[in-house]
């Protein structure tokens, strides 16, 4: 049976058990990307990106899109999309088209997984099933990497700090943490099973302990923001307390043993110091599960009267309030005037002063270089403020106008100024009033809920919350593993909360909504797909042993995408290496044409011309190389060299 009304028209249990379950595998589809580095290569994405099409194929099949429209929704949806709209406009000014088409295509994937998400709620999904989903994921997740802790320390661990399984310290933690207040939530309901809810409980306090390990401050930060939204919106800070209690107390047994991982920096003392903190670990998150397990039992029992509950909740304040008042006490013990504290921090983040992380990270305030990042990515924007200077385009803008060395760098690591430097005023306009928009009207819907929509719907704004005071401070648009969730939570505040605010506010009907949705799904389609294909071929090249091999399998890929600089340069190399040096040169030139702005192809050309005795075109392109990167030093002292074995180059100007 088709026709708008399909779902409608199933049995009513059956469609929400298959509408809560399409939400549930949505959301397992992003912690399966947190296994495969957070999703940020094609072949984690792509593979995602062509099921999250199918998905919403198959709900404008059956009309389930037609459904999702309320005027907050709608109007959401219509920002994002064109956002994503914009976003593919953008390759027409794009200096390099292969990144370009790259970001294009990850904007599609979190656009479609809204599109998805909105429409399944309107139409019944549970939203308790997601939040389950949505923190179980990451908490198998995290158990796996913390079994493999010691075997696999040197894959994991960099200078002390977790990588973890997505291959960035900061991605691990906001992976990790992201969903914290769902669980919370979660082990504190009681309409949740008491089994869930100890397992909910468990899993806050392995993702947090984990969490430590990453040495991420951004991630304390934003946990730190997100924690009043939680406990001011949800209107439960008694339940809140006691689920945060043990998750806290775990934290707090294991945190030095957690801290000397850091300071044990890599080797053998690495591994002793994992070997210690891992069975400290695994009993911490027993013992949270074990207190979940008991108060829900109880709590399935027994209910407190109202007098009762007043006064308990009364007494957890206090006991909150003094808590912040001796934390406050012992900090000005320890730190004096807390204003003169700020303006030190302020500066030691400015000038990247590393003092205090030889007693842990957490305790510097150094910026790591993100004052440059966002110096450039705001002259981005100021150079173009309509246009922006394109979609993944920042790198090369980044070498040419940074100010001081700040290492390899290809993201502003902040999300706003991201937005600002590459889609322009055009695209910041659309993506913040969508932001806006879904954090309006999950706002306005407040008073109106039971106690329970009520708390579903602050979990939902703190972990929103959570995601953009961390993506402030990072560059998780590339993190799909980050992204999906944030965008089902985004959809979970502006998705109607009942039929009677969807059928008040439907003005137009589903059919247009519908076709459009099928037309995003065969662009995701035609996206994806040469993307994940080309990545395929390029994979198989390099796994062969033999150079022709290699070369034909990267011709194919090439073939599938024509626009990417990554793939003449290892198409030069090998042609290099057969003695094929005309067609090796024409590789190289053509990496150059796909990325004009950036130095690395100039440098990658130079040196050809370098081992093959050409000093002069080598002299002129590592020249040209240190125009688009002037305060690299390596480019400096490789142009003194030639220079002094060619005396007669003359110097440029």
């Amino acid at each position: 049976m088709s026709g708008p009304d399909t779902l409608g028209k199933l049995p009513a249990g059956h469609g929400r058990l298959i509408g809560s379950s399409a939400l549930a595998g949505l959301a397992l589809l992003a912690s399966w990307m947190g296994y495969r580095y957070g999703g940020y290569y094609v072949e984690g994405w792509a593979p995602v990106a062509l099921a999250v099409a199918a998905l919403l194929l198959a709900l404008a099949a059956t009309g389930a899109l037609g459904k999702m429209r309320s005027a907050w929704s709608a109007a959401a949806a219509g920002l994002f999309t064109g956002y994503a709209a914009w976003t593919f406009l953008s390759l027409l000014w794009s200096q390099d088209l292969g990144e370009a088409w790259q970001g294009a295509g990850l904007t599609l994937l979190y656009l479609l997984t809204f599109w998805a998400s909105l429409s399944l709620v309107a139409n019944g999904a549970s939203r308790r099933w997601v939040f389950v989903a949505l923190v179980l994921g990451p908490a198998v997740v995290a158990a796996i990497t913390l079994s493999r802790l010691v075997p696999q320390a040197e894959e994991l661990f960099v200078n002390g700090r977790l990588l973890g399984t997505t291959g960035y310290f900061n991605a691990e933690a906001a992976f990790l943490l992201l969903p914290f207040w769902v669980a919370i939530y979660l082990a504190g309901s009681r309409r949740v099973n008491p089994l869930l809810r100890a397992a909910s409980l468990a899993a806050a306090a392995l993702c947090s302990q984990l969490a430590v390990l990453t040495q991420s401050r951004g991630a304390v930060l934003a946990l730190a923001v997100s924690l009043p939204v939680f406990f001011l919106l949800s209107g439960r800070r008694l339940r809140g307390a006691m689920a945060l209690l043990p998750a806290a107390a775990a934290l707090a047994a294991t945190f030095p043993g957690l801290n000397r991982v850091y300071l044990a920096g890599e080797g053998a003392a690495l591994e002793e110091a994992l070997r210690r903190a891992g069975p400290h670990v695994w009993l911490a998150v027993l013992a949270a599960g074990a207190w979940g397990l008991g108060w829900a039992l109880l709590d399935a029992r027994w209910r407190p009267s109202p007098g009762v509950a007043r006064a308990a909740g009364a007494a957890a304040l206090a006991a909150g309030l003094l808590f912040v008042a001796a934390g406050g006490a012992a900090f000005y013990a320890r730190e004096g005037n807390p204003v003169r504290w700020g303006q030190e921090r302020l500066e030691a983040f400015r000038s990247n002063d590393a003092s205090g992380q030889e007693q842990s990270r957490y305790l510097s305030a150094s910026g790591s270089g993100r004052l440059t990042m966002w110096r450039v990515a705001w002259e981005d924007f100021t150079r173009h403020p309509v246009l922006g200077v394109g979609t993944h385009n920042y790198e090369a803008t980044y070498y040419r106008l940074r100010e001081e060395r700040a290492g390899y760098v290809r993201q502003p690591h902040s999300l706003p100024l991201e937005v600002l430097a590459e889609r322009g005023v055009v695209g910041g306009a659309l993506f913040f009033g969508f932001l806006g928009v879904c954090l309006a009207a999950g706002l306005r819907r407040l008073a109106g809920l039971n106690a329970e929509g009520r708390a579903q719907l602050a979990v939902a704004a703190a972990a929103v919350t959570y995601w953009l005071v961390h993506s402030g401070l990072e560059w998780f648009w590339q993190f799909p593993a980050i992204m999906m969730p944030a965008m089902i939570y985004l959809s979970l505040l502006v998705a109607p909360w009942s039929r009677r605010e969807e059928d008040e506010n439907t003005r137009h009907p589903g059919l247009p909504l519908r076709a459009a949705g099928v037309g995003l799904a065969v662009l995701m389609l035609a996206t994806a797909l040469p993307l994940y294909v080309a990545d395929r071929y390029a994979q198989q090249s390099t796994a062969a042993d033999n150079p022709w091999v290699a070369l034909q399998r990267l011709e194919t890929a090439r073939r599938f995408n024509p626009v990417s600089s990554e793939l003449p340069l290892r198409e030069a190399e090998l042609l290099e290496q057969v003695g094929d040096w005309p067609g090796a040169t024409g590789a190289y030139a053509e990496a150059i044409r796909l990325s004009p702005e950036h130095y690395a192809p100039y440098v990658a050309l130079a040196g050809f011309y370098e081992r093959h005795g050409d000093t002069a075109n080598a002299l002129k392109l590592y020249r040209r190389a240190l125009e688009l990167n002037p305060l690299e030093p390596a480019l400096q002292g490789k142009i003194r060299r030639l220079e002094e074995a060619s005396p007669s180059s003359p110097a440029p100007g």
